[in-house]
């Protein structure tokens, strides 16, 4: 199994700050979340994934639990379910308004890739193992 504990550098991204502005968020904190070089760690304690970013979105998902989240970029609760599928965290949200969205990290030796979708909205971020 791929190691998913480490820390990984955003290497590029595609559709994300127009991911981010169908969702409402402001220019500023699309801007906070898109800067080059965003780094994140990943710690993994059981069934635990803590993710902590150099932009300071953080947040701690656990598989197989709900959990509630807080959107840095929005400052918005949501509630995710986290499941783990091999080398794939698949995360589905639930917006107060009831929106829902769906965030998949899969990860290979040489980093990961996170997929974002929200209603017919599609992102990806690549990042790098470090």
């Amino acid at each position: 199994m791929v190691q998913l504990a480490g820390t990984y550098k955003l290497e590029k991204n595609e559709n994300f700050e127009e991911y981010l502005a169908a969702l409402g968020v402001p220019q500023d904190s699309i801007k906070k979340a898109n800067s080059p070089g965003v780094v994140y760690e990943i710690i993994v304690n059981g069934n635990k994934f803590t993710f902590k970013s150099s932009s300071g979105m953080n947040s701690t998902l656990i598989v197989n639990e709900e959990v509630e989240e807080v959107l840095g970029t929005v400052n918005m609760n949501i509630k995710s379910f986290t499941k783990l599928e091999g080398s794939k965290l698949v995360v589905n949200s639930e917006l107060p308004d009831g929106r829902k969205g769906t965030r998949t990290y899969e990860f290979c030796d040489k980093g990961f890739v996170l997929t974002m979708c929200a209603g017919d909205m599609v992102a990806k971020r690549y990042f790098i193992r470090t």
